[in-house]
Parts: C-alpha cells; sequence; structure tokens
C-alpha cells in the first residue's frame, strides 16, 4: 500500500528511513486506505479467493504498520474472500504472544479465513525502529516457533 503523494526524489534524500512524516497528509492517507478497503470489496465480488496485508514502516512504499488493523477492516467489510497476512515482521515485535493473540482473534472473529505468514522485515526498518539486524534471525525464530507452539498446543501456554 504506497503512498504516492511525495515530491520528487530530486527533493528528497529517500523514500526510505529519512522520509520526512511533514510529507504525509492525513486526510489523503484517509481516502487511500478507504480506497485500498474497498479494492478487496470489490475483490471479493469479482470472485476473488484472497487478499493480502503487509507490514512495513516509515517509508512511501508501504503505509501499513500494522496488517492486523488492516486485515480486522476488511474481515468486517467482507463475507467470504479470504485475508493473507504476509506478514507480521516478527523481529520488530516485543511479545510474540501478542501476535499469536491478535492472529487467532481475527482467525475466530472471520470464520476461519485468515492466513498467516511471517517475515523478518527490511534492512531499512530494523534501522528506523532501532533494532539490531543482526539479531533479527534468532528474533524471527524464537518468535515463530513460540506462536506456533501457542497456536497448537493444549494450554494454558
Amino acid at each position: 500500500m504506497h503512498y504516492p503523494h511525495i515530491p520528487p526524489t530530486s527533493e528528497i534524500e529517500s523514500t526510505w528511513v529519512t522520509l520526512s512524516n511533514r510529507h504525509y497528509d492525513p486526510e489523503i492517507g484517509h481516502r487511500l486506505y478507504r480506497r485500498y478497503l474497498d479494492e478487496s470489496v470489490l475483490a471479493e465480488k469479482l470472485g476473488y479467493d484472497g487478499t493480502c496485508v503487509n507490514e512495513h514502516h516509515q517509508n512511501a512504499y508501504g503505509t501499513m504498520p500494522d496488517p492486523n488493523v488492516m486485515a480486522s477492516q476488511i474481515v468486517a467489510r467482507t463475507e467470504q474472500i479470504y485475508v493473507g497476512i504476509i506478514g507480521n515482521a516478527l523481529p520488530l515485535h516485543q511479545n510474540p504472544l501478542r501476535v499469536a493473540e491478535a492472529v487467532a482473534m481475527l482467525d475466530v472473529i472471520s470464520g476461519g479465513r485468515i492466513i498467516s505468514g511471517f517475515v523478518r522485515g527490511t534492512g531499512m526498518e530494523y534501522h528506523s525502529l532501532r533494532y539490531n539486524p543482526a539479531e533479527s534471525r534468532d528474533r524471527f525464530w524464537e518468535a515463530h516457533d513460540l506462536i506456533l507452539e501457542a497456536w497448537t498446543k493444549d494450554g494454558p501456554f
């Protein structure tokens, strides 16, 4: 979900990491979010099986810092289409059990229409959110395994 209303690249340092929030207009953002949500509704009407959301931070190419929020909006507006969360960037989350709970809750609310995938995120996001990228692989697998365990083993967890 990109934000196309930024100055030409010749006028800004970067569209990643150092893109100032002064270039973002919340009214335009509101219209874009509504449009993207409407596109998912249209996809269902056209017979598509699914639509996807992802997580990106602080850049013009991914204005979706919380894919679970966007997925919840799509689930509320549709009845049959699957919603792929591809995905929550696990190393960027403090508590993986919160991710497990949120995705499980969405799946129950949707009647089983959530498809969940996980990603590590990008180097630019580690920089802008101040995470050490050298720790991302270990953080990812620890969170991944914990979430799968929470979803598949008897509790309490």
